[in-house]
């Protein structure tokens, strides 16, 4: 057998360990110097690529630097409904630093998380915390796809080998040289400095957006919950009681959000006779959890619920048909930063010029049950005085594949 000259065999193992050797240098370097998600700022970072940096596909990893980044003193955390609508760049912030730590698909594993991450590391005063409207009654999670797992954000990774991945890693060097051709062609990302998803989000036609996307997912969402028990997941309250507990002990308010629906995506669950059509379930049990947390910690500030999920007319404005945009919603489940700033002014006891003085409610257990009926009468008053709007709904609801079996009460696939 052919055997290679030992002096040969050692040539071609030392240029193959100086070519990877020079890749990861080059890399490193790159990456260092760039810093595109945030993780790996040196001495020689240019800071000038800030603005420029491409996170949308590795947001996890990189607001977990921006968390490293800065003593951020306020910070919003949840879902794209708040990752979209809330600004932390608002001038009335003032000289509060404030960022966007929300992440597209969040759900409260994640967001408790995220959370628990930057009140550790920050001297966060506020948390505004945004849950979605059903997240608390069931086990779903995109956790271990979303990119969670492989960030910072993620307690029981190995430090070593992801720091090392964010060093010389090849996705870090695509984002780095993303950030270089983003800065030559002066192309803004989708995300800003602070974290706020704020370009490049606009849908070709929103009305066929609601009709193809939004409305159908609240179709499918009722089916789920006929088939199902709709009652607390222990894994999901569990995340929120992490939640409660990190604001607590870190005397930080805690701002609990109910983000806003199109009445359109809303009114589905009436239309359709949902069980628990005004989500008491939900709402019941984030005013006891919240109540009883603030009866233990009297010392710290008291944690609220903001509710803007109802028929308010913001949340009932009329959908074109002619492609062009709308004004406060960007589809039937995300508000735009328009109506985002609305909330903001809201929350923080902010003047409103405009619109939107009496855009949602604190929620409490002395009006919980007001509330119930204020959505009910919302959806009565949608019907009967935008009948068009409440048509369209309709007219997308029945053809939609499944409506007449679901309406009476069949299960579907996506129900299984």
């Amino acid at each position: 057998m052919t055997r290679f000259p030992q002096k040969a065999y050692r040539r071609f193992v030392l240029t193959i360990v100086g070519f990877v050797a020079v890749v990861v240098v080059g890399f490193t370097a790159l990456n260092t110097w760039i810093n595109p998600l945030w993780v790996t700022p040196t001495p020689w970072t240019d800071t000038g690529f800030a603005e420029w940096r491409p996170v949308y596909r590795h947001q996890r990893t990189a607001k977990a630097g921006m968390v490293r980044a800065e003593d951020w003193q306020a910070a919003f955390f949840g879902s794209s409904r708040i990752d979209i609508a809330l600004d932390p760049a608002l001038p009335e912030w003032g000289d509060t630093k404030a960022v966007n730590l929300a992440v597209s698909a969040g759900t409260l594993p994640e967001t408790s998380g995220i959370l628990h991450y930057a009140i550790e590391r920050d001297p966060l005063e506020l948390a505004i915390v945004g849950i979605d409207l059903g997240d608390l009654m069931g086990a779903g999670s995109g956790i271990r796809t979303t990119g969670y797992m492989e960030s910072p954000f993620n307690e029981k990774g190995d430090p070593f080998e992801r720091e090392l991945r964010y060093l010389a890693g090849i996705s870090t060097f695509e984002s780095s040289i993303r950030a270089m051709e983003n800065r030559a062609e002066e192309r803004l990302p989708e995300y800003t400095t602070q974290g706020h998803r704020l370009r490049h989000q606009e849908p070709d036609n929103v009305a066929k957006v609601i009709y193809r996307d939004s409305i159908p997912h609240a179709i499918r969402v009722v089916r789920r919950r006929r088939t199902l028990e709709v009652e607390p997941n222990p894994w999901k309250v569990a995340c929120l009681q992490r939640i409660l507990d990190d604001t607590k002990a870190k005397k930080c308010k805690l701002v609990v959000v109910m983000p806003p629906n199109h009445a359109t995506y809303l009114g589905v669950y009436h239309y359709l006779n949902d069980d628990d059509r005004v989500h008491s379930t939900d709402r019941a049990l984030m005013v006891k959890m919240l109540a009883e947390s603030n009866a233990r910690h009297p010392d710290a500030p008291p944690a609220v619920i903001w509710d803007f999920n109802d028929f308010h007319p913001l949340n009932c404005e009329p959908i074109p048909t002619d492609g062009s945009r709308m004004h406060w919603w960007l589809d039937g489940t995300h508000a735009r930063k328009a109506l985002g700033d609305v909330m903001l002014h809201r929350i923080m006891g902010w003047p409103i010029d405009g619109e939107g003085q009496d855009y949602g409610i604190q929620l409490t257990a002395e009006n919980l049950e007001d509330r119930y009926q204020q959505l009910r009468d919302g959806y009565e008053r949608f019907r009967t005085e935008q009948p068009e709007l409440w048509q369209w709904m309709v007219d997308a609801i029945s053809n939609y594949q499944g409506t007449d079996e679901l309406r009476d009460g069949e299960m579907d696939s996506d129900a299984r």
